[in-house]
């Protein structure tokens, strides 16, 4: 069966992403580690305000230690999702749409999208109560806010896997019967 000239071009994109991905994260952690610098010369006037701001270069190293293990596992996490929308992206450029493979990748990124919100506060909360105790921050304030419309996404991507995989099932059935 001859391959799908658009996905078989968007599979070709995809190693841009992936070459892209490290250059993206270099630029979150120059922007991470300059951001104190940069908004103190763009508002002089709020020195004193900026100044009281986390600044995670000059951080507690149990601070700096857990900051960085977070940003790394969120990265990380976006890695996984990157190689399974660019399985799907391969799959579909092959045309092997319904099939239980890509059912089953399907199925993995929606719980991962579903998971990934509860990972995000958690950490959040880790980072925030790390700082306090090291004396970085003098309040600790907890996030209790969880991304509802993605833990939604997640949770339709779970739904449509499923709905497919029946499908799937009645084809068998319904070949079956021929």
């Amino acid at each position: 069966m001859p391959k799908d000239r658009l996905f078989t071009w968007l599979d070709r994109g995809f190693w841009l992403v992936w070459a892209g991905f490290p250059l993206l994260i270099w630029s979150v952690v120059q922007a991470t580690l300059t951001a104190p610098q940069q908004l103190a010369a763009q508002l002089p006037d709020q020195a004193a305000c900026i100044a009281s701001l986390p600044n995670i270069a000059t951080a507690h190293p149990l601070s700096q230690a857990v900051f960085w293990s977070a940003f790394a596992l969120e990265n990380l996490v976006y890695a996984v999702l990157l190689a399974h929308a660019h399985l799907v992206i391969h799959r579909c450029a092959r045309r092997e749409v319904f099939v239980p493979p890509m059912i089953a990748i399907l199925r993995r990124i929606g719980v991962i999208i579903m998971g990934f919100p509860v990972l995000d506060l958690g950490l959040t909360n880790l980072i925030g109560w790390t700082l306090h105790k090291a004396g970085d921050i003098a309040v600790f304030q907890p996030s209790l806010a969880l991304d509802l419309p993605v833990l939604g996404v997640g949770l339709l991507l779970m739904a449509i896997a499923h709905a497919m995989r029946l499908g799937v099932a009645l084809q068998r059935d319904v070949a079956l019967t021929i």
